[in-house]
């Protein structure tokens, strides 16, 4: 089940700016709701889409493609995973490093100035 909870800002652009090559290796650094990475797939006949993310809530996101490797973890450990991966180079990375209003509309996500909730930084 797909959950949308963020749209993505400016995907066109994004995507033009990685000038997808056949064949070619991208990472989305911040998968979220999956929009970039869905994007990426479609316009991409082969290759191959690491996506990272270390938030739980995005594993209803992920679409069944067996071009995309989902890393359930933290982008800073993006040259650790893609030696584990055995890619040497990438042709291109997206890294939306915005926030979603899903974190700031659920106050158990720890962001929210709307409800009274923990801190969750």
């Amino acid at each position: 089940m797909e959950t949308q909870y963020h749209i993505p800002a400016l995907l066109r652009e994004s995507i033009d700016g990685l000038a997808l090559k056949p064949g070619g290796i991208y990472v989305d650094a911040t998968f979220g709701g999956g929009g970039h990475s869905r994007a990426i797939l479609a316009q991409m006949q082969r290759g191959r889409l690491y996506a990272f993310d270390q938030d739980e809530d995005v594993l209803k996101n992920l679409p069944e493609d067996k071009r995309l490797q989902f890393v359930h973890g933290n982008f800073r450990f993006i040259s650790n995973y893609m030696r584990y991966y055995g890619v040497e180079q990438i042709d291109g990375l997206l890294a939306d490093l915005g926030v979603s209003f899903h974190h700031f509309d659920q106050a158990g996500r720890g962001f929210s100035f709307r409800f009274d909730a923990d801190l969750d930084m």
